[in-house]
């Protein structure tokens, strides 16, 4: 049966293709590990979608490039984190392991007599 469903992101795709041509290929929307159905029963209240044209952005390529590109970010993101984290820790040793806080002046509080 040429049906595969999504299970992260609820969503069904059929295909002319024989079955196994899309064994192991991926969600055009989420990225996700495509199923293959069984039973249509399987499929009810799946949003459809259609497969993305292969021969313009070069197959399953550009859907692993963008995983890829996920991944780097995720991995930039995490690197200015420990960065800063860095910086932190730095200036919390300098200070000599306490958190140094200014002092503000406040007015006096008004009495009432």
């Amino acid at each position: 049966m040429p049906h595969y469903k999504c299970v992260a992101c609820k969503t069904r795709l059929y295909s002319a293709a024989s079955p196994p041509d899309l064994v192991g290929d991926l969600c055009p929307e989420c990225g996700s590990l495509l199923e293959p159905v069984g039973e249509l029963a399987e499929i009810v209240g799946f949003r459809s979608i259609k497969p993305r044209d292969n021969q313009a952005d070069g197959g399953a390529l550009g859907t692993h490039q963008r995983i890829a590109d996920r991944v780097d970010g995720f991995h930039s993101r995490r690197e200015e984190f420990l960065a800063q984290a860095r910086v932190d820790a730095e200036r919390w040793v300098d200070e000599g392991g306490s958190c140094i806080a200014e002092a503000a002046t406040l007015p006096r509080p008004k009495t009432y007599s």
